[in-house]
């Protein structure tokens, strides 16, 4: 699970930002939210929840394979929402694309697919 201080920062931003879909959300008696399962492509699957106590914050590191197609387009979509963009690679040797992005809490992810098979 990875952790937010303020569990709507990373809803809003993996959504928005990375084209994940909420696949459930749970919330406590009150109403509060206390995880949200979310996924992109076929595979790709986290659950964000709050942070609890002394839980660390904004150092997660998740990579995530999309069809490669959809890396470019995802990329477009980071960056019209505002997303820093820590690093791109397109079609290197092997025909991978990928980019990272940093959520504001300062998580970081890591979207990737081929695009060819090369070599």
């Amino acid at each position: 699970m990875v952790r937010y201080a303020d569990i709507e920062v990373g809803r809003r931003f993996l959504t928005g930002a990375l084209g994940f879909e909420e696949r459930a959300v749970h919330r406590d008696a009150a109403g509060a939210v206390e995880r949200v399962d979310l996924g992109v492509g076929l595979f790709g699957r986290v659950t964000i929840g709050p942070a609890a106590g002394t839980a660390p914050v904004g150092t997660a590191r998740r990579r995530f394979t999309v069809g490669g197609h959809q890396v470019a387009a995802l990329l477009e979509r980071a960056r019209a929402a505002g997303a820093t963009i820590v690093s791109v690679v397109t079609d290197d040797i092997f025909g991978d694309c990928a980019f990272t992005a940093e959520d504001p809490e300062g998580n970081r992810w890591t979207i990737t697919g081929v695009v060819a098979l090369t070599g």
